[in-house]
């Protein structure tokens, strides 16, 4: 599958040594914040993005608002990364498959579980759930399982939408950041196709929805918000509590973090790396009343 991006940091700094070490600077106001749409759906700000100047300047050139509107005849594949959640599973199907009849739609929910142990990969399970479902699916809502829907709308949106923007937890309630893009992000098949879905070498502990979300940029969508999306936050269970203070997690953390900054500079292309370099195996299906779970397993985690 050839994958070329309308935007493409590495063409607008061709020199490598230019694009390594040119410094980098955080992006002022986004120049489209003052859209929204239906008094609820704002753009996904990039006004924190770190750039270096002529991926700054390329980025606010190519990326125009779109209008956003909705469709209800679409079959909908959920997609939930998973391993070792089964108590956070139990809460968010019932409240989950609730919400989607309420809102009459033909949906189906893929529970992605990862068999290897060592480093989880959540961008490289949502690829294979991607995949496993592109025969039978019109768009997808990419779902954490510690995300139980309060407020929200899963219907088909024109362009990709996260879902996801107040938060209730055990210390109350709270905002997601403008810029944030994960939690239950809805998107049309031809549109994860199109941005060669999420990276799959991003192991551990976050920055591949960063990434994911600067793919779609690249692609030229124009990503929302729903700013009444509200959802209850499930606390992670004791045992996998990510620590940032154990050197293991902070090397893996800067790991990430490198990785995300190299594609920003277009020292990386998402065109080598996502679903279409995708491997992984189908080792057990299980169908269940509310939902089917699809084990796989790939190669050891390098780290």
């Amino acid at each position: 599958m050839a994958i070329e991006y309308p935007f493409d940091p590495a063409r607008l700094a061709r020199r490598w040594w230019l694009r390594r070490w040119w410094p980098s600077r955080r992006l002022g106001a986004d120049p489209e914040r003052h859209v929204l749409i239906d008094g609820r759906y704002a753009p996904v700000s990039i006004a924190n993005w770190k750039l270096i100047a002529p991926v700054a300047r390329g980025l606010i050139a190519h990326r125009k608002a779109i209008p956003l509107t909705f469709s209800h005849d679409q079959r909908l594949t959920i997609v939930i990364p998973f391993r070792e959640r089964r108590a956070h599973l139990e809460r968010l199907l019932p409240v989950l498959q609730a919400t989607l009849q309420e809102q009459r739609l033909n949906y189906r929910i893929l529970v992605m579980e990862q068999q290897n142990e060592g480093l989880f990969n959540r961008g490289k399970l949502i690829n294979a759930g991607i995949h496993f479902a592109r025969e039978r699916t019109d768009y997808y809502c990419l779902h954490d399982v510690d995300a139980v829907p309060v407020t929200t709308n899963y219907l088909c949106p024109s362009q990709p939408l996260r879902l996801v923007s107040r938060i209730a937890g055990e210390e109350g309630e709270s905002n997601r950041a403008d810029h944030y893009f994960s939690g239950a992000v809805s998107i049309r098949k031809e549109q994860v196709f199109a941005a060669n879905g999420y990276s799959n070498e991003y192991w551990g502990w976050g920055k591949e929805d960063d990434d994911f979300f600067f793919r779609l940029l690249m692609a030229g969508f124009f990503c929302y918000a729903d700013l009444k999306g509200e959802y209850q936050d499930l606390p992670n269970p004791a045992a996998q509590q990510v620590r940032p203070d154990r050197a293991a997690v902070r090397r893996q953390i800067g790991r990430n973090r490198r990785r995300r900054t190299r594609l920003l500079r277009g020292l990386e292309s998402p065109a080598h790396d996502g679903l279409n370099t995708l491997e992984y195996e189908v080792v057990g299906i299980v169908e269940e009343s509310s939902h089917e779970k699809v084990t796989v397993r790939w190669r050891s985690s390098p780290y």
